[in-house]
């Protein structure tokens, strides 16, 4: 452990997974009280396309322009869900599945495009499929940390009004909220929360930590206050099993570590619970 915290390559990996985990935890936590959850999903998938594009519009991959792109991708999915909601006859479930297999297969068709081109600055691009955490640089991590910031304190800010949107429509609407515009408003910090996340943790599994968290913290939790500090702990401490465990192991890639990570702590939180109604029952 001693050696590892003494490895500056280690530690970059740990700070931008740590950066990348809170800020999913705590955006997670609005999706699971919508019931929105799989949103998380799509987004991820969403936001493939807008990196390979942002890609071939730079000649990068530089880790701003890389996020930028996924972060519109991502904004556009969600419209996509929007409109396919509102006008057609498609439910909510087949909305969100269509825009998830449409975008990732644009993402797919874009990498294959790009690397077929021989184009310079390329390698490494499939690796945003399940991330690498170990080629984040110090610049990266300033980048990501400034998105957290940002993502964060929009949260902050906004906090209340999103509650209010989230739990009642209607008395956001009659508070003057426009709940349309907080729901636009999360949909885009998620999106912003999976783009800083693509690196280090991989497009195809960073929707786990705005899903598993929050999941988690609500089996030992009754409000959305205590939710949220719970999500971003069993966030963090999967973030920091999983850095841990990709470190330490032979060939084993920072975005499947922190996963099965977080599916030990979501059964431990799930087996706490159950023992806790045993306990009341008796």
């Amino acid at each position: 452990m001693t050696t590892l915290l003494a490895d500056p390559i280690f530690v970059t990996a740990l700070v931008g997974v740590l950066l990348v985990a809170i800020p999913c935890s705590a955006c997670g936590c609005f999706l699971h009280i919508q019931n929105n959850s799989l949103f998380g999903e799509t987004i991820a998938h969403g936001c493939l396309p807008g990196v390979y594009f942002a890609f071939l519009c730079q000649g990068s991959r530089h880790v701003l322009w890389l996020t930028m792109g996924a972060a519109a991708s991502g904004v556009l999915s969600s419209l996509l869900v929007s409109w396919f909601m509102t006008r057609t006859r498609m439910k909510r479930d087949a909305a969100l599945a269509s825009v998830l297999s449409g975008m990732y297969g644009v993402g797919i068709v874009a990498l294959s495009w790009i690397q077929s081109q021989g184009l310079p600055n390329q390698n490494g691009l499939e690796s945003l499929f399940f991330g690498n955490a170990a080629s984040i640089s110090t610049e990266d991590i300033q980048v990501i940390a400034c998105m957290c910031a940002t993502i964060l304190g929009l949260l902050l800010v906004g906090g209340k009004r999103m509650v209010t949107s989230s739990f009642d429509w209607n008395l956001s609407r009659t508070l003057g909220f426009k709940p349309q515009r907080q729901r636009m408003l999360l949909h885009a910090l998620v999106a912003m929360s999976v783009a800083i996340g693509i690196q280090s943790v991989g497009a195809l599994l960073v929707a786990a930590l705005l899903i598993v968290p929050p999941a988690a913290a609500r089996l030992v939790t009754h409000s959305l206050g205590q939710m949220m500090c719970v999500s971003a702990l069993v966030s963090v401490l999967a973030a920091f099993l999983g850095t841990l465990a990709s470190a330490s192991l032979p060939n084993m890639p920072t975005g499947p570590s922190v996963v099965l990570s977080l599916t030990a702590l979501t059964c431990t939180a799930a087996a706490w619970r159950k023992l806790r109604n045993i306990q009341g029952a008796s």
